[in-house]
């Protein structure tokens, strides 16, 4: 098949509400149409090597941390490379294993988790570089260790899994660390090699608990709130809260996007799996899931060396 013919997967699911009532079970419809796919491995000008983290500024351009070639690219939004940035090393603008990439709330600053470099590099929509937080030598409360999936808050707050700790820090500031939570373990509140989050417009944080195969939900302090996805999600990567509080989820051991009903924990929808494959509309090991304007869906198809774009459409009546 052609890899730029059109798949749609329309999946309709009924709930009950839990409360007796005479109304007629809402049903939620998420609908997946394939636009294009680019990129593929290499370490060229606009290749891709085992990618990490995507992320989309207000224009809809896409940043990627390309992981195994130590720099982020950019593209725009029919998948053209614009610039890169970075190459390996531990100064200032290099990278070692850049994971996640996050962009600050005003489009402005494009924060990017240098994992082994254990820090955060902010850069400007070009790529140039602005600032630096933490490292190997920074000094602070909760250090920061191997980093994987970084996000931001709509309050300018930064959110960065650490693997190395397995647990969620927040910083508020480029001076200080503010708190951290999570930590080892297989309780409620606990989690296990933390790999991707994403933050609401209320402030939840959800968080990739991948040795956990779940998504676990904190609010802005820390405080776990409960989990999603149990018995449904294998190795989750990489998480985006969409519309009609629906939750996209990189279910990456399943080789699938999983859409969740964030209300009931339900599956209201997918994409790709069970198995690998690296047609239009399938993935391998998918890492990372963005949504932007109109509808559009990014999916980093790691597997692949690849990112594919969708149009998604989710109705709740």
């Amino acid at each position: 098949m052609n890899l730029f013919i059109q798949i749609i997967l329309a999946c309709t699911f009924v709930f009950a509400s839990g409360e007796k009532t005479t109304k007629k079970p809402r049903k939620l419809s998420v609908a997946f149409r394939f636009e294009i796919a680019f990129a593929g491995k290499g370490g060229g000008l606009g290749k891709l090597h085992n990618p990490s983290g995507i992320a989309l500024d207000p224009v809809g351009t896409v940043y990627v941390a390309d992981t195994g070639n130590n720099r982020v690219q950019k593209f725009d939004r029919d998948g053209e490379y614009l610039v890169e940035a970075g190459d390996f090393g531990w100064d200032p603008g290099q990278f070692n294993k850049p994971t996640g990439v996050a962009i600050g709330r005003s489009g402005l600053e494009i924060y990017v988790a240098d994992s082994q470099n254990n820090r955060i590099q902010v850069l400007s929509p070009h790529l140039a570089l602005l600032a630096v937080v933490g490292g190997k030598d920074a000094e602070g409360p909760v250090p920061l260790g191997n980093l994987s999936g970084i996000a931001v808050s709509a309050e300018g707050e930064i959110y960065v899994c650490d693997e190395d700790a397995d647990q969620v820090v927040q910083i508020s500031t480029f001076s200080r660390t503010d708190r951290s939570f999570g930590g080892y373990g297989y309780g409620a509140g606990n989690i296990q090699r933390p790999l991707g989050l994403a933050i609401s417009n209320k402030g939840d944080v959800y968080v990739c608990d991948s040795h956990n195969s779940r998504i676990a939900v904190f609010d802005r302090f820390g405080n776990f709130k409960r989990p999603l996805g149990e018995d449904v999600l294998s190795s989750p990567s990489g998480v985006a809260v969409g519309p009609e509080g629906t939750l996209f989820v990189a279910d990456t051991g399943h080789h699938r996007v999983t859409v969740l009903d964030q209300k009931t924990g339900e599956v209201v929808g997918s994409i790709g799996g069970p198995r690998a494959g690296s047609k239009a509309g399938t993935f391998d090991s998918p890492r990372d899931v963005i949504l932007g304007k109109d509808d559009v869906m990014y999916v980093l198809d790691t597997g692949n060396h690849r990112v594919q774009k969708f149009r998604v459409m989710v109705l709740r009546r």
